[in-house]
């Protein structure tokens, strides 16, 4: 018998339908998939709310960081053909990338610590307002940075990293440093890698870093008191932490570097294509060990910030390991990640279940009430 009865069918029916109507969403796309077969698609609200563009399922939307799914993907391809190593030093494909320690010592990062997010670094936004990063201008790879990767690493590689690599976990972006690395293994820039191993075997057309039609790319939004405000070229989102700098143009922008982090932008359909093939064990992209190693806890006995007890990180998503500490109501096992623009994922490997919500609404459609919704209407009894 299947989980998702029609009871949380029409559950989750109702908190997706609340979410846009009431505006808290401008618009999105919805997909809910359990053990293959497809049990919700749902395209609701405006593409474009100005110009009275709707969503369909063909509308693509910025993926955020949940293009860091894709990025560890082809890191841990390229380990399999040999090109990449986990734990070796990265200075062997990028020589000149060696931040220091606050104190000035070395330190060896690996590419294990830069999938993990236990490297040191952080990201801009993580930080209090006047942070290092934002004295030394370095991009988070959400804004319209008038300069190319290289270039931004060598910013980071100035700013001391907050910790000595491997001894805790800081979200960070370590895998926009990961795309500089695929690149100089690969010989090809990280767009054409990404379209070789990852998207194209998998049918992801409509996945990749520059927007061709805008027509068929959804506005930006931000949350406001009143409601949800257009995203421009440059625009600031104030986060609990601190803020994060965005720009709604910077993926139709071909000269903007691509961020391995958070640069694609994609259909809900692809990524649940992603998802599944995952669940799934990883082929044609991966082998069953690859795969448990990108989605199992990485990081040992280390704690996720902010997160408390039961929850780890893998080589990509975050990772569910003690749903009982963690008072969740997924499966152990689970496997997620948000983007700031307004996305996330997660998938039961137990249950069975893939999710996908893409939305154009920074952060509302990303994490908090909206996520916790759509869990509880697909787990709560009666």
């Amino acid at each position: 018998m299947p989980m998702i009865d029609t009871a949380r069918v029409k559950r989750l029916a109702g908190v997706w339908q609340e979410f846009v109507e009431s505006g808290r969403l401008v618009g999105g796309m919805l997909l809910v998939a359990e053990r293959g077969e497809l049990r919700f698609a749902s395209a609701r609200g405006w593409a474009d709310r100005e110009n009275r563009r709707r969503v369909t399922p063909d509308t693509q939307f910025r993926l955020a960081s949940l293009t860091k799914l894709l990025t560890s993907v082809l890191a841990l391809r390229l380990c399999e053909l040999g090109r990449l190593s986990l734990d070796e030093p990265i200075t062997r494909w990028l020589a000149d990338f060696r931040p220091r320690l606050a104190d000035g010592a070395e330190a060896t990062i690996t590419l294990r610590h830069l999938l993990s997010h236990t490297a040191g670094l952080s990201y801009g936004f993580e930080q209090p307002v006047g942070n290092a990063y934002e004295r030394a201008g370095v991009s988070d790879g959400l804004d319209h940075a008038g300069f190319d990767l290289q270039h931004n690493l060598t910013r980071l590689a100035d700013v001391p990293l907050l910790v000595k690599p491997g001894e805790a976990w800081g979200y960070s972006l370590a895998t926009d440093v990961v795309g500089a690395i695929i690149e100089q293994a690969s010989g090809v820039s990280l767009p054409q890698a990404i379209e070789h191993w990852v998207t194209q075997p998998l049918a992801m057309h409509a996945t990749g870093f520059v927007a061709t039609d805008n027509q068929s790319l959804a506005v930006a939004y931000r949350d406001s008191a009143r409601e949800p405000l257009r995203i421009g070229r440059a625009d600031v989102l104030e986060l609990e932490n601190g803020e994060a700098r965005l720009s709604a143009t910077r993926v139709a922008d071909p000269q903007a570097y691509p961020s391995g982090g958070a640069g694609l932008i994609g259909t809900a359909g692809d990524y649940l294509k992603l998802l599944e093939c995952l669940r799934e064990g990883g082929a044609p992209l991966l082998s069953p060990a690859s795969t448990a190693s990108l989605l199992s806890n990485a990081i040992g006995d280390l704690p996720i910030s902010n997160r408390g007890p039961g929850w780890k990180f893998g080589l990509g998503p975050m990772v569910l390991t003690d749903p009982g500490l963690a008072r969740h109501k997924q499966g152990p096992g689970t496997w997620s990640w948000c983007g700031l623009y307004g996305c996330h994922y997660w998938v039961d490997p137990v249950a069975g279940i893939s999710l996908t919500a893409l939305t154009n609404t920074a952060v509302t459609g990303a994490w908090g009430w909206f996520a916790d919704a759509l869990v509880n209407a697909l787990y709560d009894e009666g």
